[in-house]
């Protein structure tokens, strides 16, 4: 033990001091034996030289959180001190490190920080009652051994991935120590105390010593394979916290209804089902993973169609049919077909194939809209089934398709004043239970934000509605059809087709494909192009813009492509 001439009484000399019982303890070795011993020893977290030994023991090199750990395991062992437990330990190699940090805050001249943790903890403990911080110690405790799994073992991080996020840790240094542990591991390189304190530091700043705090983190846990123990414990205890939270708030809403004109049962049935819905959805997983399973998609794709099939060659083939994830806005001006289209669409994805879908009907009934379908399906007149003259062979047409339509999984809804929050729960429940792949509005101009929205409140809150149908087609990952009018042709209208610039702003701005539908036959009866629609792609985020052209048979209620005419 060195002088205090050598070495003043303060934070370093009191390290030296208990640095030195467990020295006395494990016999005294001498520093070449010590050096070996780091050498032969694979538990140990570092290697010294025989000089360094000799220098952190006589107090003239103050040594690193992972140095000092290191020396302080090895004479710990080689001493094989019985009479202390793990705890024991445990309480010994915090104090050195504490004392160690003491002494280096010392030598640059800053005072120590009284708690070694992040700043968001220190604030959470001074402001939650003692219940609280009682709860707060047991989730750290299993983050901090979490963690200490991961900084031991790349396979514990290919664990614990699988089943925690980032938000799922209640200290802020955790959450930050976890990302950086993600990313070493993303990368390819090598995950150590070194590598992650360095890349921590790069990224945040903290009050704290982040290599010391790290140190004490590999003490939490000697064997890493119980990472996804004590992943799973924190997972279930973060899902646990929200759904307290939710209900919570949910209990607040209920409690002020009485005094808010604006909350109803339904409203908070809404709000209850979306959250709880999402929560299920939710999982995490690394950047790798979602490569490779695009990589996968880009492979099974092989020239086929990716997302719900259209139903026109021409469409599909350049926009891989309707991508999931993706709000289309099909727009034309009235009396184009965009009411025939949006059933074509759902018709190609649940009659012939058949895939969920949803149809919500605000512009036609539940009979118009069958007749349709049943219409566009046996080439039966419309007007012959609205007037009750079939003939026989339609009603023969008419019976051999009934057995696939009602087979088709068509969910359909038509009921007026429908809201946007309806909407939302509609599409959670049927993605859940029925596997929804595809909706269809019609029209989104009747659409309402709320039940107590008016007449002239319905223009302002267009690009709220049509940023929520974008939200809502990300998080359920289907593609979101709303038709819209541009209103009825006029002067200045006729003879040209339908621009990107017809169409509101938010329209434009929040879709991510957006469809112009035109036929020059519905202003001009001798066209030459009579009985042809445009299909104009006017914006495309992911792909290309073009124009196809499909054959309008109104007569069938439906468009098919120009060879089936």
């Amino acid at each position: 033990m060195p002088s205090e001439t050598e070495v003043p009484p303060g934070p370093h000399r009191k390290m030296l001091a208990a640095l030195h019982e467990v020295y006395v303890a494990a016999g005294r070795p001498g520093l070449r034996q010590i050096s070996i011993g780091l050498k032969d020893d694979d538990s140990i977290p570092a290697t010294l030289n025989y000089q360094a030994v000799g220098k952190i023991l006589n107090g003239k090199q103050l040594p690193s959180p992972r140095q000092l750990m290191s020396l302080t395991l090895w004479l710990h062992n080689e001493g094989n001190i019985d009479s202390k437990t793990e705890s024991d330990y445990k309480e010994l190699i915090t104090q050195l490190m504490n004392f160690r940090e003491a002494a280096h805050r010392h030598q640059l001249g800053i005072e120590r920080s009284e708690v070694p943790l992040a700043p968001a903890e220190t604030r959470r403990r001074n402001q939650d009652p003692k219940n609280a911080q009682s709860t707060a110690k047991v989730e750290n405790a299993n983050e901090r051994k979490v963690l200490s799994c991961m900084l031991q073992s790349k396979d514990a991080i290919a664990d614990v991935v699988e089943i925690l996020r980032a938000s799922d840790f209640s200290n802020d240094l955790h959450k930050e120590i976890y990302n950086v542990l993600l990313e070493l591991y993303a990368e390819g390189r090598e995950v150590s105390i070194e590598e992650t304190v360095k890349k921590l530091n790069s990224h945040y700043t903290f009050d704290i010593d982040s290599g010391q705090y790290l140190s004490t983190l590999l003490l939490e846990v000697a064997n890493p394979g119980e990472a996804s123990h004590h992943a799973e414990v924190i997972s279930d205890s973060a899902l646990g916290n929200r759904i307290g939270a939710l209900g919570r708030k949910v209990a607040e809403m209920a409690e002020s209804m009485e005094t808010r004109s604006d909350l109803n049962s339904q409203h908070l049935l809404n709000t209850l089902e979306g959250e709880l819905f999402a929560m299920v959805r939710e999982h995490s997983a690394p950047i790798a993973d979602s490569l490779e399973e695009t990589l996968d998609e880009v492979e099974a794709a092989g020239g086929s169609i990716v997302g719900v099939p259209s139903g026109f060659r021409d469409f599909d083939a350049l926009n891989s049919g309707f991508r999931p994830g993706e709000l289309v806005i099909v727009a034309g001006a009235s009396g184009m077909g965009k009411s025939t289209l949006g059933l074509d669409f759902v018709r190609r994805c649940s009659v012939d194939q058949p895939r969920s879908s949803f149809l919500v009907s605000l512009q036609m009934s539940r009979v118009e809209t069958n007749m349709r379908i049943l219409s566009a399906e046996a080439r039966v007149a419309i007007h012959y089934m609205r007037s009750g003259t079939m003939r026989d062979e339609d009603w023969t047409r008419l019976a051999r398709v009934m057995p696939s339509v009602a087979a088709a999984p068509i969910y359909m809804v038509e009921e007026p004043g429908y809201t946007i929050n309806q909407l939302r729960a509609s599409c959670s429940r049927l993605e859940a239970f029925h596997d929804l792949k595809l909706v269809v509005i019609d029209s989104l101009d009747l659409l309402y934000l709320d039940a107590s929205e008016s007449a002239g409140d319905h223009d302002r809150s267009l690009a709220i509605m049509v940023r929520e149908l974008r939200k809502m087609a990300k998080e359920l990952n289907l593609p979101v059809i709303a038709l819209y009018p541009l209103g009825r042709i006029s002067t200045g209208y006729r003879g040209r087709r339908p621009e990107l610039h017809d169409i509101p702003d938010c329209l434009e701005n929040f879709a991510d494909v957006v469809i112009l539908l035109h036929r020059e036959d519905a202003y001009e009866r001798d066209s030459p192009r009579a009985g042809e629609a445009d299909f104009i792609v006017a914006k495309n985020r992911n792909g290309p813009t073009f124009v196809t052209t499909a054959a309008f048979q109104g007569h069938y209620a439906r468009f098919v492509d120009m060879d089936k005419t």
